[in-house]
């Protein structure tokens, strides 16, 4: 049974890429018209602006080549999970970035043992404007970058004079 998109309207989704297949599905969305970001640091992680609709019947056309990620806070976990525009822009700022640093690395998958600590804006620097959580990892400060239930990366070198925290 082929689930009916809920909404018409184009937004970022995260979509898991077999077989090192996302240089050619993003080539595919990309000839459709549609923007696209594939981050070196997850080189099977490929983010699509399209509509819903428009990526379940991609999905459905390759079933074996692609997965999406889902929205975590949904009621509907096989629903796929819109990524805020703001979001998605601070985290390809930050990937950009990064693929220049030699301390960034990717960590894998968001969770929420990741997300402790202290919410930061860099408001100077390399990374200025980018947004995360302040974290320890392997001995050393890092801020860390994450689209929620998709990916996180880990930022270094921030000084603290850098960094202000966010109160939510």
């Amino acid at each position: 049974m082929r689930m009916k998109p809920q909404d018409n309207n184009p937004a970022w989704y995260a979509l898991k890429v077999f077989y090192s297949k996302a240089p050619q599905v993003q080539e595919a969305f990309r000839k459709s018209g549609h923007d696209t970001y594939l981050a070196s640091l997850i080189s099977s992680l490929l983010f699509v602006h399209c509509t819903e609709a428009e990526l379940l019947d991609y999905k459905q056309r390759h079933d074996t080549v692609l997965l999406y990620y889902t929205d975590p806070a949904s009621d509907d976990k096989k629903r796929p999970g819109r990524i805020p525009d703001r979001e998605m822009d601070i985290f390809r700022i930050a990937t950009s970035l990064a693929s220049t640093d030699p301390d960034a690395m990717y960590l894998g998958s968001d969770t929420e043992k990741l997300c402790t600590g202290d919410r930061v804006r860099v408001t100077d620097g390399l990374y200025k404007g980018t947004e995360g959580y302040v974290k320890r990892v392997r001995h050393a400060r890092k801020v860390l970058v994450a689209i929620k239930g998709v990916a996180v990366v880990a930022l270094s070198n921030i000084p603290l004079d850098y960094l202000e925290k966010i109160n939510e």
